[in-house]
């Protein structure tokens, strides 16, 4: 009984010799775990000291400045400025008109259409004669068809009545004509005629300045005569 006894004794104490054997390990690793838990934490938590941050070197510095937007100017400059006072638009002077000077020739003229439009060739050029435009005594008469005074050698035709005025006295360059043309001759043509066979120096001591035409109707009127007569 006695050794019986003293058998379950040794066995018991070497069944708690290997459990205490057991259990400080597992103690010892478990310590380590909460060691390590505690290290990351610490880790994790910890701020980034001055040492840490690494200061921006001056080529970065100037780098960041350049990249800073530059200062916008205003959408608007107009609001922001006055205009000035633009000075009110002076109205454009216009010259003058200049009086149209009128010649012998294209007074006559004139005098010619305002007659034109009633009287034979004939009627019309005593009527100019005798007007008072011309400084000297002038008569009219009629006028045939074919070598005038004037053109020369050149036969003039196409009309069926004319006549000429003039001045009583040979020496003054001035020789007109009033005709009325056959039905279906042109103004223009027989015109041209006229102009293409005319000579200013037709008379031989003196010389016309001018030579004026026109028409009316069918009737035309021609002239030879100096610009303008001395007073």
């Amino acid at each position: 009984m006695k050794k019986l006894l003293a058998l379950l004794l040794v066995l018991a104490m070497t069944v708690s010799m290997v459990a205490c054997s057991k259990s400080e390990p597992e103690k010892d690793k478990a310590t380590e775990t909460e060691t390590e838990t505690e290290t990351e934490q610490s880790v994790e938590t910890q701020e980034p000291t001055e040492e840490t941050v690494p200061e921006a070197t001056d080529d970065k510095k100037e780098e960041a400045e350049d990249k800073k937007p530059a200062d916008t100017p205003s959408k608007n400059p107009a609001k922001d400025e006055k205009p000035a006072d633009k000075p009110a638009d002076k109205p454009a002077e216009q010259a003058p008109a200049q009086p149209t000077e009128q010649t012998v020739g294209t007074k006559l003229l004139a005098e010619f259409k305002s007659k034109a439009g009633s009287g034979s060739a004939l009627s019309i050029a005593e009527g100019i004669a005798n007007g008072g435009s011309l400084p000297f005594m002038a008569g009219a008469m009629e006028v045939e068809p074919g070598l005038l005074a004037g053109f020369d050698n050149a036969e003039i035709t196409g009309f069926k009545s004319g006549a000429v005025f003039q001045p009583m006295i040979g020496s003054i360059a001035f020789i007109g004509y009033v005709f009325e043309l056959e039905d279906g001759v042109s103004a223009s043509d027989f015109i041209n005629t006229l102009k293409a066979n005319a000579n200013l120096r037709w008379n031989i001591c003196v010389e016309a300045e001018e030579m004026v035409t026109g028409s009316a109707g069918n009737k035309v009127f021609f002239v030879m005569c100096p610009k303008a007569f001395e007073e």
